[in-house]
């Protein structure tokens, strides 16, 4: 049961400590006609923050110390920047997140409650992903 304790905060942590996260913090800029954008940045975050919750309370549940992680301090020079060069920061990050969330979905146990959990959390993640990528490659059509 332990390992399946860290396996879920690790996946707690990389969404308590995500790009996406820290963009509530950072407030980027936003222009004109991109409003839209941020909304749906912010559906992502408030996703985010729902799973973590969501893991939390399992953590908890399972016996658990819930470990939040923190953000890494390279995210402190994002803020004031604008919401385009961060939308291309979060295809990477968001990619490299979703990378190491199936990881952790893989190393669960199949046909258990805490898989579902993952699981459910790594398709949130790869809809905010396609998402990104949507609005960067529709930003990039209007251009």
């Amino acid at each position: 049961m332990n390992n399946t304790i860290d396996i879920l905060n690790r996946i707690l942590g990389i969404h308590n400590a995500s790009l996406v996260a820290y963009i509530k913090y950072a407030e980027p800029w936003v222009a004109h006609g991109q409003e839209e954008a941020m909304a749906l940045v912010k559906d992502a975050i408030e996703d985010q923050e729902r799973s973590v919750k969501m893991l939390g309370e399992r953590i908890l549940d399972l016996g658990g110390i819930v470990q939040p992680g923190a953000f890494p301090l390279t995210f402190t020079s994002f803020h004031d920047v604008s919401l385009d060069y961060l939308l291309n920061l979060l295809l990477v990050t968001q990619q490299d997140d979703i990378n190491v969330i199936q990881q952790c979905v893989d190393s669960l146990e199949a046909d258990t409650r805490d898989r579902a959990i993952a699981e459910e959390i790594l398709g949130n993640a790869q809809a905010h992903l396609e998402t990104f990528q949507e609005i960067v490659a529709g930003e990039a059509a209007d251009a």
